[in-house]
């Protein structure tokens, strides 16, 4: 009620965002703005989350590879998200590869050390059983490690979708002139507030969407994790 008769050009009344939106919700804008964001998000989240799985599971199992790698790990994953992303786009230039490697980047190290935490901490009695069944290293890693880590993973993956979406609305706001970043810094440039406050929006609607649509699969993936944790 405070913001319907507000005055402030920065808080501009709902009816007005949502004139603005509707002028801007168009099919081109889809197809150009909310398109590219979904595939530097969906692309990046996707390779990142595939590659941190793969590697902590690998260094997770062994223990020479968890001396080596959890320091160099460690240290990497210290650096800031975001302090990475203008070194990956000075390597790859400003365009859609660099923008998806940076989410990839930012996704990597966390489920990485998460998946190498939960492989790592495995059931000593599942690893003997496995050995009484003649399981080779790659095989009790994908047969027994990495499901019973499963629910860690999950865990892990989930915190990644927002570090992911983060990173996507920074890569798009440091020049590549389009997705929903590039958007909103560019309506707040150009003073076009209602504009800007349509692409927080959507920015937040697609957050929200992203979560909820992740605590249902990740249900229907491990529902034993969360019956033993009591979450509902």
């Amino acid at each position: 009620m405070l913001l319907q008769n507000s005055t402030n050009p920065y808080f501009p009344a709902p009816s007005e965002i949502f004139t603005s939106a509707r002028s801007t919700l168009t099919w081109d804008w889809v197809s150009t703005s909310l398109k590219s964001s979904l595939t530097t998000l969906l692309g990046g989240y996707f390779i990142g989350a595939i590659l941190g799985i793969l590697l902590g599971a690998v260094i997770g199992s062994q223990e020479f590879l968890r001396a080596v790698f959890t320091p160099i790990t460690n240290f990497i994953r210290s650096i800031p998200a975001v302090a990475k992303v203008p070194v990956i786009m000075a390597l790859l230039g400003i365009g859609t590869a660099s923008r998806i490697c940076s989410v990839s980047v930012a996704v990597l190290f966390p489920v990485l050390m998460v998946t190498l935490r939960a492989v790592a901490t495995t059931d000593e009695q599942l690893l003997d059983n496995a050995r009484l069944m003649g399981y080779g290293t790659y095989r009790t890693i994908f047969s027994v490690r990495l499901p019973a880590a499963t629910g860690q993973i999950l865990a892990g993956l989930q915190a990644a979708v927002q570090v992911a979406l983060f990173i996507m609305v920074i890569s798009e706001m440091l020049g590549s002139g389009i997705g929903l970043g590039a958007f909103v810094i560019h309506s707040q440039q150009t003073f076009m507030i209602e504009d800007m406050w349509t692409g927080i929006l959507i920015l937040g609607a697609l957050g929200l969407f992203l979560n909820e649509a992740f605590l249902i699969l990740e249900r229907r993936i491990a529902p034993w994790y969360f019956k033993s944790k009591e979450i509902r």
